[in-house]
């Protein structure tokens, strides 16, 4: 055992600790911390530790308000310093990896609810156990509520694992994803995703959404996104829509005045969505499944082009892409801090960053989302 001072938490969760021998990587442990440590593994530069005893507290420190469950990596943060932590963290990330040193951030945009604010929960099923992979990436966890999870996820889960029967047509390495909407309830896919039409409303629109399609998890903080981005895409006439999934992005930017919409979407029925709700709302809105890619060959101008990618942020072939067609302005919504930064190293050379903001979708957890808006130099 040894003992150390945590100098800094990084994306991820783990504290950081700078010592003569090297960076030790410290799950649980907070900034201003001295810690108690046993070291598990030893690379050539860094070292992996697990938290043995915490000997002076962070300020910062609190008791978990709910049983923990994997992925929880700040359950004993306060949630005011957690989201103060997220944006050190972005700033960090934008500065290391992208060399962007003065990107215009604004103030962060705090979760209205930091537990039971997901509506959907996908557990993994081994025969015997039903719940999250644990830190091995093979262990299933059970999990007998979720207190990510919203009230009713977490009320029919509970008859599920009642419901021997139903959890005996799950076989072994499959899924059981639990999806809610106030309108439709909760509906449960036993070893694939749930089947059928969802009604989602968010942002003044009410859209029908196919269950098995991506969609918002933490709609009240996604809310809050959508509205910020209304307001920074008005004055936009014609959007070019990537990774656009049920087309919700689109739709709001036709509320802040545009008048045609492109998207691309490699999921088909998160493309039938959009069509279906664009027709239904009047939108002039041409949806392709396709990937992001495969710009059509007399793709037509837009003056604002969207981009939402997974966390591995943009392909070369996309930012290529984004960089040649130079609209006059890009909303990227972004997931994955580190490829962001990365992104913008590129479009930076082009683009000048007009706004970073931070809005936490995931609290408790380490993840987060941002919404940077950029305009042609």
């Amino acid at each position: 055992m040894i003992e150390v001072e945590i100098q800094d938490v990084g994306y991820g969760g783990a504290g950081v600790a700078r010592t003569d021998e090297g960076v030790i990587f410290v799950p649980g442990a907070l900034i201003g911390e001295r810690v108690e440590v046993e070291i598990l593994r030893k690379k050539k530069r860094f070292a992996q530790a697990r938290l043995v005893k915490v000997l002076k507290a962070s300020p910062d420190r609190c008791e978990s308000e709910e049983t923990v469950v994997p992925g929880m990596v700040y359950a004993h943060l306060n949630y005011p310093a957690e989201v103060a932590l997220k944006q050190h963290q972005l700033q960090t990330l934008l500065q290391r990896i992208g060399r962007l040193e003065a990107p215009n951030f604004l103030p962060p945009i705090a979760s209205p609810r930091s537990l039971h604010y997901r509506n959907k929960l996908t557990l993994h099923w081994d025969g015997k156990r039903l719940g999250y992979i644990g830190e091995d990436n093979r262990t299933v966890i059970n999990v007998g509520s979720c207190p990510l999870s919203c009230a009713p996820i977490n009320d029919l889960l509970r008859q599920l694992r009642a419901d021997k029967l139903a959890l005996r047509r799950v076989k072994p390495g499959e899924r059981v994803v639990l999806r809610y909407t106030p309108q439709d309830g909760v509906v449960v896919g036993l070893g694939r995703a749930p089947e059928g039409q969802l009604t989602e409303s968010i942002a003044g629109l009410t859209l029908s959404v196919a269950a098995d399609a991506f969609f918002q998890v933490n709609l009240s903080c996604a809310e809050l996104l959508l509205n910020a981005f209304r307001e920074r895409v008005k004055g936009c006439r014609r959007v070019f829509d990537l990774y656009c999934g049920t087309g919700l992005f689109g739709f709001v930017a036709a509320q802040a005045g545009a008048q045609e919409i492109f998207g691309l979407e490699t999921s088909a029925s998160a493309v039938a969505s959009a069509k279906a709700n664009a027709r239904q709302m009047g939108i002039k809105a041409d949806y392709r499944c396709a990937p992001s890619e495969c710009l059509p060959s007399h793709l037509p101008e837009a003056d604002l082009w969207i981009v939402d990618p997974p966390r591995d942020g943009l392909s070369d072939e996309v930012r290529q892409n984004l960089l040649e067609h130079a609209p006059s302005r890009i909303a990227y919504v972004s997931c994955g801090p580190d490829t962001l930064a990365r992104d913008l190293a590129q479009l930076s050379t082009q683009y000048q960053i007009d706004s970073i903001q931070l809005f936490d979708f995931f609290p408790r957890t380490a993840h987060f989302e941002t919404l940077t808006m950029l305009s042609l130099r």
